[in-house]
This record gives structure tokens, sequence and C-alpha cells, in this order.
């Protein structure tokens, strides 16, 4: 008999997960595939809340993950000029201002940059955070020797035309020879997921007369993602005129450092 209840118990566990797991894959799908760039930008933005985790004082004064000080420290000429991408509240701007670095930066989320912009002055750095749209670069007149864009920010820009976009809009500020610093998450694990969303966006996509623009590792969990392989970021920078000079990988996340 406890034979039987195990067994039944453990299949209709199965049961449960396999139908939870693939209604979520045809949701993301179908929203990645029909909702249009400005509705994303929106979600994006708001998905962000106050982003309290992001712009308290004990996280902004934690300075560089170990992988961060790693490369400043082996690729950014001392007391160059950094431009931060998806600066979130500003914790790698602080901590590069704190390392003798001139340093901007920009961010999408209105609270952060609000926030930010508050912890910085109250800490007496010389550090501009602004506020950009999502995946859009706002407008600047310096030219910076360093571009990093913010721990796992390129991960939330989709789809690949629009990350290419994106990088070329910075290129535009950034001095021959620059060091780039990109940082994102690695896919693993579930393989099919990151194909069958991909495909049902697609598809999508194709009913409604539109371009065929989602690759493996694209999902909306809330907000466009994209989780990419090393084939995947290894292409993408080459396609956006970047030298890849050095790769790493730690848990489920990335960084390749790349010059311009």
């Amino acid at each position: 008999m406890n034979n039987i209840a195990a067994r039944f118990a453990l299949g209709t566990y199965r049961a449960f997960h396999f139908v939870h797991r693939g209604t979520q894959i045809v949701f993301e799908g179908i929203c990645l595939g029909l909702l249009p760039e400005s509705v994303c930008d929106l979600m994006t933005e708001l998905s962000y809340g106050s982003g309290r985790q992001y712009t308290n004082d004990a996280y902004l004064d934690s300075g560089f993950h170990f992988w961060e000080a790693l490369i400043v420290n082996r690729f950014f000429p001392p007391g160059s000029s950094v431009l931060v991408a998806a600066a979130g509240g500003g914790r790698e701007m602080i901590a590069l201002a704190r390392a003798g670095f001139s340093v901007d930066g920009f961010e999408c989320s209105r609270s952060m940059v609000s926030a930010g912009c508050a912890a910085i002055k109250a800490r007496g750095l010389p550090v501009k955070l602004e506020w950009a749209p999502p995946s859009t670069v706002p407008p600047l007149s310096e030219t910076y020797g360093g571009l990093i864009v913010g721990w796992n920010g390129y991960t939330y820009i989709a789809p690949r035309a629009r990350r290419l976009a994106f990088l070329g809009a910075l290129r535009a500020h950034l001095s021959p020879g620059s060091t780039v610093l990109i940082s994102a998450a690695m896919r693993s694990g579930d393989f099919g997921a990151a194909r069958w969303i991909a495909k049902i966006a697609n598809l999508v996509r194709k009913a409604t007369f539109r371009d065929v623009v989602f690759e493996p590792g694209a999902s909306f969990p809330g907000r466009p993602r994209h989780d990419f392989s090393w084939v995947q970021i290894e292409s993408e920078v080459e396609e956006a005129g970047l030298t890849l000079l050095a790769r790493y990988r730690w848990g489920p996340f990335f960084a390749v450092v790349c010059r311009w």
C-alpha cells in the first residue's frame, strides 16, 4: 500500500511540474513574441521597483565583486575615464571613483538613479549618474577610455539586434583601443526550455507579420531576458567590432573583456 501511495505521489508531482513548466514556456514565448518593445521597455523599468537591494548603503559601499576587481586591475589603465552603462544605484561607479578613475554612468530605473545620485552626493564623489530609457544611451559629451556594462545588465537587453545597436551607440563615446567589460547570465541546465521559448516567440512574430529575431536562451520572466552560450556571446561581440581579450565564468554568470 505504501509503495503504491509513494509511486502515485511521485507521479503526480512530476506531472504537475511538467504541466507547470510547459505552461510557463508557452506563456513566456507568447509574451516575448507579442509585446512591442515600448511595452517591454516600460515593464523593464517598472520591474526594478524602488531598487532598494541595489541602492542601500551596504551594497553601494561593498566595492567591486571579486571578478570585477580582477578585471579592472588587469585591463583598465589606472586613472582612466570609464563609462558605466546599466549602472543601477552606482556601486561600480563608487568603487571606480574610490580607486582613482574618472567615472560617469547611466541607468534606466528612475528610482535607482534618484537614490544613487543622493548616495554619490553624500559620499562627496565627483561622479555623474543619469537616467536613460531602457536599452538606449543618453546624450554624452565626453569620450571615455573604458566601458563597463553593469553587472548582468546586458542580460536584460533583447533581442540580439537591440544589443548590437546598444553597443554601437556606446562605441561613439569611446576612444580607440578602449577596454570593454560585459557581464551577463550563462545558459545551462534546461536547454529544452531555452529553445522552445524562442521558437514560440518567433512563431508569434511570424503570425503577426514580423521578422524572426529570437535565439535559444531568450525568455520573459516579467521582462525580456537572454541567457547566453559561449558561442552566442563571442559571435555577438565579434559582430559588434570588439576583439575578445579574456573570458571568465563563475556559477551561472560570465564576463568577457574586449577591446575596441
